[in-house]
């Protein structure tokens, strides 16, 4: 592999899945030169609504962020995958709580998710030029 894989204690009591991370399974993020590519995370208690579950995607991603160095001001690209256009209000207002001023580029894609219940996945690519 071309980066390093990020891991961390404090990743995996975060991360709504850790044995997954322990076994290897599942990257967290990668760090690729400059950049941190963190991968996909669903909320893990999926019977919130969509702000409830949005706030918790996005406080796992600042613990990946931290661990590896990095913080949401890095961010540069954000996808989001939502289950139903009706929440999209709901998440667009969580998200504008982490991003208040310049937002990074951003995709929401309306789509079926993995594991039932979730009604979002968020992904985010940060970029730091000393790291």
């Amino acid at each position: 592999m071309a980066g390093k894989v990020v891991r961390s204690h404090a990743i995996e009591e975060a991360h709504a899945h850790p044995e997954m991370i322990r076994s290897g399974a599942f990257s967290p993020a990668v760090k690729a030169g400059p950049f941190l590519y963190v991968s996909g995370c669903i909320a893990g208690d999926v019977s919130k609504d969509m702000t409830g579950q949005a706030e918790e995607e996005f406080e796992f991603i600042k613990v990946v962020l931290g661990e590896a160095g990095f913080e949401l001001a890095d961010v540069v690209k954000l996808q989001a995958f939502l289950t139903d256009t009706a929440d999209y209000p709901a998440y667009s207002k969580v998200r504008k709580n982490y991003f208040p001023d310049e937002p990074p580029a951003s995709t929401a894609v309306i789509t079926k998710l993995l594991v039932p219940g979730a009604l979002l996945e968020i992904d985010v690519v940060a970029y730091r030029e000393d790291a």
